[in-house]
């Protein structure tokens, strides 16, 4: 390497270095494939630079080779153009279907904003012809993008959608013979959102028989559950919930669960992996508490103290990840899928033109709660599109990706946030989910370090090895 190496090379604006005891993650923001190495090695990189001094090492080659190090910085613009297009090809791609069967619901879930959305709407229930006219609008979507092997979803969701489950009845074979018809992917996956309060032994195997998921609301052992989500009577729900999980799960549904995180379980999360295992739960997701009824729930407590302590509650379940095993919780293997395919960020919500929800009263919108409608589904023109409607456009630039004026930011591994929970909270829905903002940085700081085998460190620390690079299956 030249003795003018210091003088040409520079770190990348997209550098971002973790620090942790006596080692340092370098990670570059648009292809997270971070470089390991000790403190003290990259202290003398950097004095190097400053120095103007020539540095010859394997490391700095494995920086310079990451783009962490350039040596013009049209490398980074080249860098940052390239993830836009990926980004904005992958936004493109509408993989989700929201049939919302119902705006009402049989509980009265102290966060859900159902109850002020039924008040708000009416009370509807999805039609058949409704929801067949939202399948249509899919397919159109669909043909214009080009085929591949990822997956597509079909969701029925609410409210609670079993209140309409005559429909549900109706549209599985419907979505069956157009399945088989050609006319919808091959790779679609069904999943229905319940409470599982409705759910009895025919429809369960109706369900198996479809091969329908299906996503059951809840927040923990009876103790936790009890205390939040209730009927709209006031009754407990964790028993009935139980019971519906059992049915299911005896008759082959494959079962996943949504778990909410609120004041009862936030400190006891890490009993919530093996206490739904033990139920028959094939996967689950945490989900944070958002708009209003955040601040309602936390009865004055702090929103930043929340979302610390919900990354924690969840990074505690996080032990002994390696490269080749699955994470059961869905947020935290969201994420590390991200890193592992060297994407800038896991984008936190699907609704920037990857999904069209079709509302229970037949209107189009790209949210399921907040409701910009497009139009009502039997009218919108032939040559509608998700998205390239101004809210999608518009809301885009919630992705500091897309978004000049924060791209070089730490929080570009912020995944965008909520803009119906920027809406509630501070009356704009383009303001920046600082809840989220917090949230998404401990959890992804933290993945970053779960790369690092643990032999590997170990070598690092022992000074057997100057560095070790994570590497995705397709840079190798």
């Amino acid at each position: 390497m030249s003795s003018n190496f210091a003088k040409q090379f520079f770190m990348s604006s997209f550098l971002q270095v973790l620090a942790r005891e006596k080692l340092v993650a370098l990670v570059h923001k648009l292809h997270p494939e971070p470089v390991y190495l000790l403190k003290t090695t990259w202290h003398s990189i950097k004095s190097s630079l400053a120095r103007g001094t020539s540095l010859k090492c394997d490391v700095v080659s494995e920086l310079i080779d990451r783009k962490l190090l350039v040596n013009d910085p049209n490398i980074d613009q080249q860098e940052l153009k390239i993830a836009r297009e990926k980004t904005l090809q992958a936004l493109d791609r509408p993989t989700i279907l929201y049939l919302m069967m119902a705006q009402g619901c049989n509980f009265a879930c102290s966060y859900c904003p159902i109850p002020a959305l039924a008040k708000q709407y009416g009370e509807h229930l999805l039609s058949f012809e409704d929801a067949v006219a939202g399948i249509a609008l899919w397919q159109k979507h669909i043909e214009e993008q080009p085929r591949d092997d990822d997956p597509y979803f079909l969701i029925f969701y609410g409210g609670e959608p079993l209140l309409n489950r005559e429909v549900l009845e109706k549209l599985l074979p419907y979505v069956s013979d157009e399945q088989n018809e050609g006319r919808l992917p091959q790779k679609l996956e069904l999943m229905l959102c319940t409470n599982g309060s409705l759910m009895d032994e025919r429809l369960s195997k109706l369900l198996a028989h479809h091969k329908v998921t299906v996503a059951v609301g809840l927040d923990g052992p009876r103790e936790h559950n009890d205390r939040i989500r209730i009927t709209v009577n006031g009754d407990a729900t964790f028993t009935g919930i139980e019971c519906a999980i059992r049915q299911l799960v005896d008759d082959g549904v494959r079962v996943v669960a949504s778990v909410t995180i609120t004041q009862a379980n936030i400190h006891r999360l890490t009993e919530c992996p093996d206490f739904l295992r033990k139920l028959g739960i094939a996967q689950f997701g945490f989900n944070l508490m958002k708009g209003k009824f955040l601040i309602r729930e936390l009865v004055g407590g702090s929103m930043e103290d929340y979302c610390r302590a919900a990354a924690r509650g969840i990074l505690s379940g996080l032990v002994g990840v390696t490269e080749n095993e699955q994470l059961c919780e869905y947020q935290l293997e969201k994420k590390l899928t991200a890193l592992r395919n060297g994407l800038p960020f896991s984008i936190d919500c699907t609704c920037y033109g990857n999904q069209i929800v079709v509302q229970a009263d037949g209107n189009v919108s790209n949210c399921p709660f907040f409701r910009l409608d497009q139009g009502y589904v039997r009218e919108l023109p032939d040559m509608f599109r998700i998205g390239r409607t101004k809210t999608v456009e518009t809301w885009r630039h919630r992705l500091p990706l897309l978004n000049d004026s924060i791209v070089a930011d730490d929080g570009i591994l912020d995944g965008g946030g909520c803009a119906w929970s920027c809406s509630e909270l501070y009356g704009d829905a383009m303001a920046r989910d600082t809840n989220n903002t917090i949230f998404t940085k401990e959890v992804m700081h933290e993945l970053i370090w779960t790369l690092l085998p643990r032999e590997k460190a170990d070598a690092l620390r022992n000074g057997e090895s100057s560095h070790w690079s994570y590497r995705r299956i397709g840079s190798l």
